[in-house]
């Protein structure tokens, strides 16, 4: 075997190895995408265009030891915060429809434009919380998944 062909045999599989480890990288990643339950929604808010509802929980993910921190943040369709007249919220298991609790978002004092709120899940499983808002006489509800898991 010449020199040149065992330098591009070498060259194809070092390419060859690099593709197979991006795959798995791609495959990985996916899979835990697909495991995690979505953490933004979007929704059309009159004059403010398509809207966008962040959400995140912390500690993540929530656990049944304690309070759990449920944040929001709303952007307009320029990326900019809004902050609606009223927020509120109520949660429920998966699988029924019937809420156990509910409450209101307050913004947080730091002028961040983030909303918070605390929940307590008093069972490990798939939880669902439904929140609504409202901003010049435009209501909207969306709704999202928690998954509450043990205390490690």
């Amino acid at each position: 075997m010449t020199n040149a062909k065992r330098i591009r045999l070498d060259c194809l599989l070092y390419i060859l190895t690099a593709a197979a480890l991006m795959g798995l990288v791609i495959w990985a990643t996916m899979g835990e995408i697909a495991r995690n339950p979505s953490r933004e929604a979007m929704v059309e808010l009159g004059p403010y265009g398509m809207v966008t509802v962040q959400f995140e929980t912390d500690p993540y993910p929530a656990r049944p030891t304690g309070p759990v921190s449920l944040n929001f943040m709303l952007m307009d369709s320029r990326n900019q915060t809004i902050e609606p007249e009223s927020f509120s919220f109520e949660y429920g298991r998966k699988g029924s429809d019937e809420p156990v609790s509910s409450g209101t978002v307050q913004p947080m004092s730091d002028g961040s434009g983030m909303f918070m709120t605390n929940a307590q899940f008093p069972s490990v499983g798939m939880w669902w919380l439904r929140v609504n808002f409202a901003k010049d006489g435009y209501e909207e509800e969306l709704q999202f998944t928690i998954d509450v898991k043990p205390a490690q």
